[in-house]
This record gives C-alpha cells, structure tokens and sequence, in this order.
C-alpha cells in the first residue's frame, strides 16, 4: 500500500488498541492517527484514513508537503487556508521526515472508529480550519471531542493544550491503569 504509516522509513512507533478483537467487530471502521512531536514546544497532527485516502490536519504547522517531494524549488511553500492535506499533497515520510527535524521524540496513536465518527471529523476540519500558533494540540483535542465516541472524555482545556497532554489522554483511553507510564519506548 502507498502511504502507509507502518512501513515508514524513520520507525517511528504507531501505537495500537491494546483490544483489536473490538475493533475487528466493528462494520464499516476508519482508521485514524495522532501524530505527536513532543521535541521543545512539540507539534500534534490528524491523519484520517489510510493510504491514497488520507487526510493529514496539521493545524498550526508549519509543514507544507514538500519537505522530501522537491516541489519547493528552493522557494518559501505557502499552505492551504485550512491546514488540510490530502494525498499526494502529503505522505508519512515527507511528514515524518518534516517532524523530526526537531528531534526523535515523536510517536503516533492510532484509533479505529466508526466510518460515520471519521466523516463528522471530516466535517470539523472542513468546518473548523486551522489554528492560531500553539494551538495545535487545542484544536485536535476540540475536534476529537466533538466528534464523540471514545473521545467524549478528552478534557476541555482552560486556555491552551500541551501536545503531551493529550499524549497523556489518548493513551489514557488505551491504558486507563497505567498510571501515567506505559514504558520508556513511549
């Protein structure tokens, strides 16, 4: 497959449900990524979809999809008004290669959801667009929140949200028991 998270060069680690036989039961599910740059003031990034079908939501970025693809031509890139990306305009390896520029501390979580939660996030984004500097990780966690599911508990931060913090409350919803730490590889 073209485009796909698991196969991508650098390694950076994609963590999964630790419960696979309950999303194998779901009908008709969408997988969904949150990549985490947890490198000086870190970054958090939305991939929707696998493949040819995905769309990364990079609100507050500053990647412009040309990172490996050569298509800036050594001039600045200016980015859509939405902060979206659809493939081929973006792909894990130019993402992730633009993301580690700062460091290796990045890692990504993966959900599968129901097709009809995935295109209501569709919708947000479309809805939403993007984001003021920092807010990032704000913005991704209103977004999943909004759209329900097992991100109806994410906490509605006061001001601003840290890219770790909501590390700390996506893993949570996988390890509610963990008390903070899973292992030193995450």
């Amino acid at each position: 497959m073209r485009n796909d998270v698991y196969n991508n060069r650098y390694h950076v680690p994609v963590i999964s449900s630790p419960n696979p036989a309950n999303e194998a039961m779901m009908r008709d599910s969408v997988n969904i990524y949150v990549m985490i740059n947890n490198e000086f003031i870190g970054h958090v990034g939305l991939v929707i979809g696998n493949g040819e079908d995905a769309l990364l939501y990079d609100p507050a970025g500053s990647y412009t999809g040309c990172k490996n693809n050569q298509c800036e031509d050594g001039s600045y890139t200016l980015r859509g008004s939405g902060d979206f990306f659809q493939y081929p305009d973006f792909n894990w390896d130019d993402y992730l290669s633009y993301q580690l520029w700062d460091g290796d501390d990045i890692v990504i979580i993966e959900f599968v959801i129901p097709r009809e939660q995935a295109e209501h996030i569709t919708k947000l984004i479309y809805e939403l667009g993007g984001a003021n500097a920092l807010f990032c990780a704000t913005r991704i966690t209103h977004v999943l929140k909004l759209s329900g599911g097992v991100f109806s508990n994410l906490d509605t931060p006061i001001y601003i949200r840290s890219p770790w913090e909501l590390k700390k409350q996506l893993l949570d919803i996988y390890f509610p028991e963990r008390g903070g730490i899973i292992s030193g590889a995450y």
